[in-house]
């Protein structure tokens, strides 16, 4: 018969306050290898956080003058510093409230905008730069449509053209002696607010390549204008800045090859080369 097994030896008391103090020591040493992440947190830099980037404006009657602010908290750790805040179009005005501003503490961009030579759907992208450490270029998005039915009479060119514009939309057209423009030099002084620096589009249509048989319909759309649109019509004849030879010299541009659009976001598409009859504006 097999002998009974003895008892196990019971630990001493000295030796069970070891064993304790051992745990002890081991729980607390696993809490602040836990917490020790938590208390090292990265720099993020300056941070540039808005409530909205886009605003429609809606309706607006042809005239009028409307305003919208862009608020915005810089959620960073560093002071933000608004650098630039711009436009392509003259007719759109921006100012930062502030221009440095401390982590936590928010500004605004307020925006005006003046429809008088305006008539139709239109757009205009406000450009903020600023030294954010992620998005160092940002863009506001406006939109609205502009009511010119109470001025039965009126042409786009009549005030695009006049005192306030003309300097972007009309001068251009002629350099410093009073000599015209032509070619790729008068569509950069006069063309490219609207269709972009490399005929990519902005707030109006991309420009692409165009076929010969085209002629006829580009002659009448920069000399006529488009009704109920934001191009004007660009012919001497019609109250515009343009000769015949100048307008040839736009049709023959828009034969070429446009250069490579720049890496903008979300630009319209170029028109099909084979389009003659198409809308050439929406």
């Amino acid at each position: 018969m097999a002998a009974p097994l003895s008892p196990l030896p019971r630990l001493r008391p000295r030796c069970r306050g070891r064993a304790a103090a051992l745990a002890a020591a081991l729980l607390l040493a696993g809490c602040a290898l836990g917490a020790a992440p938590a208390q090292q947190a990265a720099p993020v830099g300056p941070r540039i956080s808005l409530d909205h980037r886009d605003h429609d404006f809606g309706q607006v009657l042809q005239g009028k003058i409307v305003e919208h602010r862009f608020p915005f908290t810089n959620t960073g750790d560093a002071d933000l510093v608004i650098e630039d805040v711009s436009t392509p179009c003259g007719c759109t005005a921006v100012v930062p409230d502030q221009t440095r501003i401390a982590p936590g503490r928010s500004s605004s961009i307020d925006v005006t905008y003046d429809s008088a030579a305006r008539s139709g759907d239109v757009e205009r992208v406000v450009t903020v730069r600023s030294n954010d450490s992620v998005e160092p270029v940002l863009e506001l998005h406006l939109t609205a449509h502009v009511d010119a039915s109470q001025h039965e009479g009126f042409m786009a060119g009549e005030t695009l053209f006049g005192e306030k514009c003309g300097r972007c939309h009309a001068e251009p057209a002629r350099d410093d002696a009073g000599r015209e423009v032509t070619g790729l030099a008068l569509y950069d002084g006069v063309c490219w607010f609207c269709h972009g620096a490399v005929r990519q589009g902005k707030t109006a249509p991309a420009l692409g390549r165009y076929p010969e048989a085209s002629d006829p319909y580009l002659t009448r759309i920069i000399s006529e204008g488009v009704a109920g649109t934001e191009m004007p019509a660009f012919a001497q004849a019609s109250g515009g800045p343009l000769s015949a030879a100048q307008i040839a010299s736009l049709v023959a541009l828009l034969h070429t090859v446009p250069p490579p659009p720049p890496p903008e976001p979300e630009s319209e598409p170029e028109p099909p080369a084979g389009d003659t009859d198409g809308p050439f504006f929406k």
